[in-house]
């Protein structure tokens, strides 16, 4: 076959695949599936969901240490302090734990059940002792007759090789609404309260200052 025949035919297949190729880029956004890419095996850096329905998910940082996790209650993690695990006080708790650089943890939100009452409590872990160290906490019976919502803030408990680990600081400062009465309690180093400033259910403000023993050495009301 002459050249002269062979040089039409082809540039007729080469404005074919031309053409096929305008329509495809025309319809790409239309196609029922999605087109082979050459970048497909690699993921892609960020990704969009409308919706992600899982049972937990842990966040790491660039050495594999846990700095967030996110669970529900049959996935919640138990508490790791100075490399030894510990199982929970509470049960069925979800919600999310904070982790310091160390892979400790410093902290939370969850909600949970104490009792028949909801609980849901956001606390700040000191990191050396990993005690409390502020803590806001919300509890509500089941039939909601009653209810305390507060804010605490706790001193950090000592550090004693030895002795058994515990989550609990000393409370210190405590101000709560709890069944309609407003109260600002301070408590002395060892959580005795020893000072209280409060409006009750009644409307009645009141100051009061106590021993260590609890026993009442001042009031002023009206």
């Amino acid at each position: 076959m002459s050249t002269s025949v062979r040089s039409p035919r082809l540039t007729q297949w080469l404005l074919a695949f031309l053409a096929v190729g305008v329509w495809v880029l025309i319809l790409k956004p239309y196609l029922p599936f999605p087109l082979a890419d050459a970048k497909a095996a690699t993921p892609p850096a960020s990704m969009a969901f409308d919706t992600l329905t899982v049972q937990r998910i842990n966040v790491v940082d660039a050495n594999g240490k846990p700095r967030l996790v996110i669970a529900n209650s049959a996935r919640f993690p138990d508490v790791e302090i100075r490399g030894k695990v510990y199982k929970r006080s509470i049960h069925d708790s979800a919600g999310v734990v904070y982790y310091d650089g160390n892979g400790q943890e410093t902290g939370g939100l969850v909600t949970t059940k104490l009792g028949t009452d909801d609980v849901t409590n956001q606390t700040f872990d000191y990191t050396y002792q990993p005690t409390d160290g502020i803590r806001m906490i919300k509890r509500e019976s089941a039939d909601g007759a009653r209810w305390r919502a507060g804010f605490e803030i706790l001193d950090r408990r000592p550090y004693k090789p030895g002795e058994a680990e515990s989550s609990q600081g000393v409370q210190r400062i405590a101000l709560a609404d709890e069944d309609h009465s407003a109260q600002l309690v301070i408590s002395d180093p060892q959580g005795h309260p020893r000072i209280r400033i409060g409006v009750d259910a009644t409307g009645a403000p009141a100051i009061t200052m106590l021993d260590p023993d609890g026993k009442e050495i001042y009031r002023a009301a009206k």
